[in-house]
């Protein structure tokens, strides 16, 4: 465009010169060039369309929105104000009635919303300011609250989200109220409790209490079974420490059991709701079927298979490819003779251990293994692989188990990965935390017990674990340029579940202690597979709802296998499935089948309402239904006595472009406010190149241009 108005003005005046020489009216001719000239040079300007801007003071009234958070958190009593000290929400009602806000520029309507009012135990934060400081009609937006929340996003992201897109006018106050230390309490935390327990088994939770006192307490830690107690236990806390512990329960009695861990209560507790934790318990028989797919028999498939025959609880099977033998097989009667040669037959398994086996003419085809991939994507049957020394689960990386191995094999290195020294585990900190790694009696000394744990001289050569797995255990001692070398891995495939063990070693946790160690390991390993897929089981139907324990008014996926009576997956296009509610309400689902040919069939609902919900599924075309009972969670609540977070109202005032004033200081915030209505200017811009004056006086010009054409005797 430079270039183009350069040349057309240099046009111009090269004309105007040429005309100049050319005239025997010299000076008449110059006038009018230069009226043409001076034309084209605003022409030339127009055509880059000019604006002009001026500020214009703001004289409409302005929107300031005050938010009063409601929430449970904002009954905690930590506000010192002589001669008794109130309640975080006693404060924040004081602020939209202070005295300050009459000196307030009234072009500010101010408008006061509460939040958090309807439901008190529910705080999202984030989304009140969305809703209303964030308005479209809102300048400016003051927060009274205590920073705490506990659902929804961080307020912290949508405030910068949100900030940017209001634009340089708006503005976020916060007046936080609270203390930012917390108040003397017992608070009883932690409980990981199971819908489903095994009969005959023994049912272990976890659970922690916390001291907030400021000097040592003795509690008293209650385990209850349908209101009668089962363990009771004294302990000692030291001021500001925790205390990890377990209650176990043999479970008996088929059906619902209602379980309870509660502490004692001590007198000057900030919040005495939170001493008790209640769940449900369905009590079932066992009746697991682990299938173990071998090459040689290593120590480790004795040990395993041996413990697995002695379950009362687990039906296993062996398949057993020797590869000095001809035949595939073994010397008892739960080895098989082949492997399963149809879905029906290995959609059976609840567990599939997958040893030192891989692609090759006398073990597995590409057939087969596609299998494997598919009753763990569709029917959520649990897969264990145990690499060993000759590594012939390398080869399966070139089939459909490629995707389900959660670590990627080292190529560089020979696959005798042997140790000349013995190793150990050492655990992650998901590992710590995992149920899966939990071998001690007590929590706190589980980390102890892996370093204990007998070493291993051989270890699988990895390079790292594959993206979306999750590391429990590395070895202690060997690394490389990915960090130390993963041992323990798991990571979810479709419905099912997949543990990698990289070293065929934990037999020799027996060492002293029989099956202790060993087969609470691998059995905690293959009930944690099968927990999910025998939520709820029928004769040719089986139900698998995610998350396992569904909170009020969240997304539930429900996924239903179906099989028909000749023992082949249904072919029909959806499956019916009715929810009766806690209050007595009935809705249907329908669940449309999904992509491939395993008869599973997919949906999704929300559970509007706390508590047993009956869910009765039926057979696409036979006669048959199948009727369970999901339990639904409230939601997290929010804590009196926690401490109030400072730190999160001070970065919402700076993300918001605000500042942080106390609840005694509202002079402040009014000034504050007064100055940004003040410099809250209009911006106007002009289009010179539309404004009609413009036209005008260039209609004019060219007017004059023709009239001094004629004067100059051009025309």
């Amino acid at each position: 465009m430079w270039l183009t108005s350069i040349l057309a003005i240099a046009a111009g005046v090269h004309i105007a010169i040429v005309n100049v020489r050319r005239s025997m009216r010299r000076f008449r001719t110059l006038v009018c060039e230069a009226v043409r000239c001076l034309l084209i040079v605003a022409a030339v300007i127009l055509f880059w369309r000019p604006e002009r801007t001026t500020q214009v003071e703001q004289t409409e009234p302005q929107q300031l929105v005050v938010l009063l958070d409601r929430s449970k958190s904002m009954a905690t009593e930590d506000v010192d104000s002589a001669p008794i000290r109130q309640t975080r929400l006693s404060v924040a009602e004081t602020v939209p009635d202070d005295e300050a806000w009459k000196s307030l520029d009234p072009r500010w309507q101010v408008v006061t919303q509460e939040i958090f009012a309807d439901d008190p135990a529910q705080s999202d934060l984030g989304a009140a300011i969305t809703q209303w400081g964030f308005d479209e009609s809102a300048a400016a937006c003051v927060l009274v609250s205590d920073g705490d929340w506990n659902t929804g996003r961080s307020p912290l992201s949508v405030v910068q989200e949100k900030t940017l897109q209001a634009g340089p006018q708006f503005t976020l106050h916060t007046i936080p109220i609270g203390q930012d230390s917390r108040l003397s309490d017992l608070e009883l935390f932690g409980v990981s409790c199971p819908t489903i327990a095994i009969e005959g088994k023994p049912l272990r939770l976890p659970f922690a209490v916390a001291n907030w006192f400021p000097d040592s307490q003795a509690v008293t830690v209650t385990f209850r079974v349908d209101g009668e107690t089962v363990q009771q236990s004294d302990v000692t806390i030291a001021a500001g420490a925790r205390f990890d512990g377990t209650v176990q329960w043999l479970a008996t009695g088929e059906g619902n059991h209602d379980v309870s861990v509660s502490i004692s209560s001590i007198a000057g507790e900030s919040d005495a709701t939170n001493n008790e934790s209640i769940h449900q318990v369905d009590v079932r028989p066992e009746s697991l079927r682990v299938l173990i797919i071998e090459s040689k028999p290593r120590w480790e498939f004795r040990y395993l298979r041996n413990a697995l025959i002695r379950d009362p609880g687990i039906e296993i099977s062996s398949l057993l490819f020797h590869p000095s033998l001809e035949t595939v097989g073994g010397g008892g009667t739960d080895y098989l003779d082949e492997f399963p040669s149809t879905q029906a037959e290995l959609a059976k398994y609840d567990v599939i251990f997958l040893g030192d086996v891989g692609l090759d003419a006398k073990q597995l085809t590409d057939q087969q293994c596609k299998l494997l991939a598919g009753v763990v994507a569709e029917q959520a049957t649990g897969l264990v692989l145990m690499p060993g020394p000759e590594m012939r689960q390398a080869t399966l990386e070139s089939t459909e188990l490629q995707s389900l191995i959660p670590v990627i094999y080292d190529d560089a290195g020979t696959h005798e990965s042997g140790a000349d020294a013995i190793g150990h585990f050492a655990l992650t900190e998901p590992g710590r935390s995992s149920l899966l790694t939990q071998l001690a009696d007590i929590p706190s000394d589980n980390w102890k017990l892996w370093q204990s744990l007998p070493g291993f001289f051989w270890f699988a050569a990895t390079s790292r674990a594959k993206s979306g797995s999750e590391v429990l255990a590395v070895h202690a001692e060997s690394a490389n340029d990915y960090g130390r070398l993963p041992l323990l891995v798991t990571r979810r495939f479709g419905a099912g579940k997949i543990l990698w063990m990289g070293t065929d070693a934990a037999w020799r946790w027996r060492m002293g202690v029989e099956d202790k160690y060993h087969y609470r390991f691998w059995g905690q390993v293959i009930r944690w597979m099968a927990y999910g897929r025998n939520m709820a089981v029928g004769q040719s139907m089986r139900l698998i709802y995610q998350p396992e324990q569904p909170t009020v008014s969240s997304s539930v996926s429900l996924r239903a296998s179906v099989m028909t009576s000749a023992g082949e997956p249904s072919s029909e296009a959806n499956v019916d499935l009715m929810i009766e509610t806690t209050s007595g309400e009935s809705k249907s689902i329908r669940l449309s089948r999904s992509e491939g040919d395993w008869g599973v069939f997919v949906g999704e609902t929300i559970f509007d309402e706390i508590g047993s919900h009956k869910v009765t599924l039926r057979h696409p075309s036979e006669d048959e239904t199948l009727e369970t009972e999901i339990q639904v969670q409230g939601r997290a609540v929010e804590a009196i006595g926690r401490p109030a977070r400072l730190d999160v109202m001070a970065d919402l005032a700076r993300l918001g472009r605000g500042q942080v004033f106390a609840a005694t200081n509202l002079g402040s915030l009014v000034n504050t406010l007064n100055e940004q209505i003040q410099q809250n200017q209009k911006t106007q811009t002009t289009r010179l190149w539309q404004h009609p004056i413009v036209l005008l006086g260039m209609i004019a010009g060219l007017s004059l241009f023709w009239t001094l054409r004629k004067w100059a005797g051009a025309l």
